[in-house]
């Protein structure tokens, strides 16, 4: 799908907002996995920009690789816990009456890196994606995965309702801790965290495809 059909190009403003954003995301989520241990430490942020033809800057993304130590004391990136805040542009999923959402914060644990110069990011229609579990219509769940801390996974906020550390903290950095740990998606990702959207397995031409709602 033509990512010029999903929105017009971004303000400035618009801009400096999401990076301002990503700075403060990147400083809650950098001491609250210090502070847990979920790793042996945790390695520099990596940040990529999705930027498009008809629209220029549509989307960013930091990556924060997990270091982890084997019983040889060596040191290796054993996952990386990833967000990315998308504008515009194929990161904005579709609502089910097929016009798109608006502007999202995806939360992701994957074996990766998220890069868009690599296309290794959240980008729709999800009919290119390896096939997902659908788990309570709020988590995106792939247990086939070569990362140290297990299933890899993501879900999808509304950047909108993300005002403030508080729900900052509720809708990213909490589940995210939570889901690294083990924790049982109900109690990891309630169903009313603040800004979470909800995901609809449909059929697109054939193929499987996914739709976002609010609960």
């Amino acid at each position: 799908m033509s990512s010029d059909s999903r929105q017009d190009s971004i303000t400035n403003e618009q801009w400096r907002a999401a990076k301002a954003l990503q700075q403060q995301l990147d400083k809650l989520l950098h001491t609250a996995l210090g502070e847990a241990r979920v790793c042996y430490k945790l390695g520099e942020v990596e940040e990529s920009v999705q930027q498009l033809p008809a629209l220029g800057r549509v989307a960013l993304a930091s990556s924060l690789p997990l270091i982890v130590r084997n019983r040889k004391r060596k040191e290796f990136t054993g996952g990386w816990l990833n967000y990315q805040i998308s504008l515009a542009g194929d990161g904005v999923p579709m609502q089910e009456n097929g016009e798109p959402f608006g502007a999202v914060l995806h939360v992701a644990h994957w074996a990766c890196e998220f890069a868009f110069e690599y296309d290794a990011f959240v980008g729709f229609p999800a009919s290119a994606w390896q096939q997902w579990e659908n788990k309570g219509g709020r988590l995106l769940w792939w247990e086939e995965s070569e990362s140290h801390f297990g299933a890899e996974w993501t879900y999808t906020l509304d950047l909108a309702a993300l005002d403030g550390d508080a729900a900052l903290l509720a809708a990213v950095v909490q589940p995210a801790l939570a889901l690294l740990q083990g924790t049982a998606l109900d109690e990891a990702l309630p169903a009313d965290t603040v800004g979470l959207l909800r995901y609809r397995d449909v059929l697109t031409d054939g193929e499987p495809d996914l739709r976002v709602y609010r609960a």
